[in-house]
């Protein structure tokens, strides 16, 4: 979905959100993406900094946000459409269902 950066080790962009209740939480923007003509970002929460365990597997996280760029700095909004939601939910897993494909057919 995106292009990767050319060298061997990529840099791992770690976006802080903050939930409606005030609380801050960390995410790796796993990837980003348009459709119809709007910037996504796929994230995922991980651990805070210091923390002694990993998340849990249930509090793994996966996090659609539409983004766009103020200057130099990238803006989240979160996708209150539940029509808007499910189309790039659907495209998503359409994306991750032909990469897995063309993973396994490559193998």
């Amino acid at each position: 979905m995106t292009e990767a950066p050319n060298s061997e080790e990529q840099e791992i962009a770690v976006i802080t959100l903050e939930s409606e209740d005030g609380h801050s939480y960390d995410c790796e923007m796993l990837d980003r993406f348009v459709f119809e003509e709007n910037e996504y970002a796929l994230l995922l929460k991980i651990a805070e900094e210091g923390a002694e365990e990993e998340l849990e597997e249930e509090d793994q996280t996966l996090v659609i946000m539409r983004f766009f760029h103020r200057g130099n700095d990238y803006v989240f909004q979160t996708i209150d459409s539940d029509e808007e939601f499910e189309k790039v939910r659907a495209f998503v897993e359409e994306k991750v269902e032909s990469e897995r494909a063309a993973m396994e057919s490559g193998q």
